[in-house]
């Protein structure tokens, strides 16, 4: 027996206000005896009538196949199940959650149209974060979407359920904080760090400033991993899922070789330094800084130091030079040499001199 349905729920909206949600569609009994069930948030009443009368007909759906069967919350299922192993997989899960939530679970993957994408986007732009009473920035609604497109895309090339990946337009992102340490201000935060409680964290610190590595890298970091006869330090699970190896300078090895015996299990024995490291720059009385920003300021310094683009990427780990590319413009030749390219002839024949206003960087106590 065939009847129309009709589904209603409600879902959490941009805005985090509840929202009514309707979904129209039928059962029927299929030619095997199978129940046979579909649905659709963009349906109307007539648009299920017309659904059913083609499928006693025997007339295909529109886009066929399995597109037209496989519903966006099976695919989500699908998704998360493939890339279980994906480092940021629970972001993926938080933002495909959003868009079963405003797509609905049962409508067909192939009905998740370039134009029903461009709404939601136009929505999240428009609305307010329920915790900071702020818009979303564009990089939060990128990182969204970035987790949608790489379902489709999945669903195009490996799956071959949908015909084309629908086009997404993302929005244009503010240029990343870049702030890296002054000379005093350098010396300023190892005197806090020096004189902190915890006995660790001016030598974390300086491993930071010495070798760029992320928080996590640092205090992940195990013994094993520190190989002080080469000088360096081979790290193996990276945020770009690489393998690298950071040389160490001179005042890196000196911390490392000073700690105590055993050297097993992890280098440093805590889990978290937010605060201390917090308390040390507010003793240092230095704004805006971050415990990040010590990788800035190795990056920064490495280049105004004349250090080689791509030589820095390696050593950061980035997975695109284009991440790096932040930094080319520290390079204290950087400016000038373009600028000496472009000179007319004629411009270059009086007393100026390119050594004698050739700005070098100011010394810093390490970098």
């Amino acid at each position: 027996m065939a009847k129309i349905t009709k589904r209603i729920w409600y879902s959490k909206g941009p805005t985090g206000q509840r929202q009514k949600r309707v979904a129209w569609g039928f059962t029927t009994q299929g030619a095997d005896g199978k129940q046979v069930r579909r649905s659709d948030a963009g349906w109307s009443r007539e648009n299920a009538e017309q659904a059913l009368a083609e499928h006693r007909l025997g007339i295909a759906p529109k886009d066929g196949g399995e597109a037209a069967s496989l519903s966006f919350g099976v695919a989500v299922a699908r998704y998360l199940q493939a890339k279980s192993r994906k480092r940021s997989i629970k972001n993926d899960e938080r933002s495909l959650k959003l868009f079963t939530e405003y797509f609905a679970a049962e409508t067909p993957l192939a009905q998740i149209t370039a134009a029903r994408i461009s709404a939601w986007k136009a929505q999240r732009l428009a609305a307010t974060c329920p915790q900071t009473k702020r818009h979303y920035s564009a990089a939060a609604i990128n990182r969204h979407l970035a987790a949608l497109h790489h379902l489709l895309k999945l669903a195009h090339e490996e799956w071959e359920v949908l015909p084309a990946v629908p086009k997404i337009r993302l929005e244009k992102e503010a240029q990343g904080r870049l702030r890296w340490l002054e000379p005093d201000e350098q010396a300023r935060l190892l005197a806090a760090c020096r004189a902190s409680r915890n006995p660790q964290l001016a030598n974390i610190v300086t491993v930071a400033l010495e070798t760029g590595l992320r928080v996590s890298e640092l205090l992940g970091l195990t013994w094993d991993r520190v190989d002080l006869s080469r000088g360096v330090i081979r790290l193996e699970l990276t945020k770009s899922g690489r393998r690298r190896e950071v040389p160490m300078r001179q005042a890196v090895y000196d911390v490392l070789a000073s700690l105590p015996e055993p050297r097993e299990g992890r280098v440093w024995r805590l889990q978290n330094i937010r605060t201390a490291f917090e308390n040390a720059v507010a003793a240092a009385r230095i704004d805006n800084l971050h415990f990040h920003d010590l990788r800035h300021s190795f990056a920064s310094w490495f280049m105004m130091r004349g250090g080689q683009l791509q030589t820095l990427k390696e050593i950061l780990g980035h997975a695109d030079l284009k991440m790096t590319l932040r930094y080319a413009h520290l390079a204290p030749e950087h400016l000038r040499s373009e600028m000496l390219k472009t000179e007319q002839p004629a411009e270059r024949s009086g007393s100026f001199s390119t050594r004698s206003t050739q700005s070098a960087p100011a010394e810093v106590v390490s970098s």
